[in-house]
C-alpha cells in the first residue's frame, strides 16, 4: 500500500500531574521514592490520525476515550478529511470495534484494518505521541491549562 493510503489512528492522553517528578535521583541500586498521588486528575485526551508524515484532524477532550467520543469524532471530524480508498489502521481497543464504526468508514469508500493484539510498534502514530507529549511538557507552563497547551501543540503539528 502507498503511504498516503494508510491512515494510522490512535488516541492518547495526559494528566495534569504528568509533569510532576519527570525524573529523580537516588543511590545506585536503590528505589526512588516520591510523594505523588496515584489518583488521576485533570485527564486530557487527544486523538488524531497519522498519514504520510502528517497529523490530521486532531481532537482534544476532557477525560478518557470511550465508544461515544470515538464514534462522534470519527463521523464528524475524521471522515470528512478522508479520501476514497484509504485504509484506517487501528489497534484493538474495544471502542474501535462494533457500534457505528464500520458504516461511516465504508460510506466514505475506505476500509478498516486492525493490528494484531499487543503490537503498538506497528502503529506509526505511536512515535508521534511521544514527540507530542514531550513538546506539551516543555511548554505547559506558558499556558493556563493542560488542555490549552495540548491544543497549541497539536495545532502546530497539524
Amino acid at each position: 500500500m502507498e503511504p498516503e493510503g494508510l491512515v494510522y489512528l490512535d488516541e492518547a492522553g495526559m494528566n495534569s500531574q504528568d509533569s510532576d517528578y519527570p525524573y529523580g535521583y537516588c543511590q545506585e541500586g536503590q528505589r526512588f521514592h516520591a510523594l505523588k498521588s496515584g489518583k488521576r486528575q485533570g485527564r486530557v485526551s487527544y486523538m488524531a490520525p497519522w498519514c504520510d508524515q502528517q497529523l490530521l484532524a486532531p481532537f482534544t477532550f476532557e477525560g478518557c476515550c470511550n465508544r461515544t467520543v470515538f464514534e462522534l469524532w470519527l463521523e464528524f471530524i475524521l471522515i470528512p478529511t478522508l479520501k476514497p480508498g484509504q485504509t484506517l489502521v487501528l489497534d484493538n481497543a474495544t471502542f474501535h470495534k462494533g457500534g457505528r464504526i464500520a458504516e461511516p468508514v465504508e460510506a466514505a469508500q475506505c476500509r478498516l484494518l486492525y493490528l494484531p493484539p499487543y503490537s503498538p510498534g506497528l502503529n506509526k502514530i505511536e512515535k508521534c505521541w511521544s514527540w507530542l507529549k514531550a513538546r506539551i511538557r516543555h511548554c505547559i507552563e506558558q499556558f493556563d491549562s493542560l488542555h490549552d497547551a495540548m491544543d497549541s501543540v497539536l495545532k502546530a503539528a497539524s
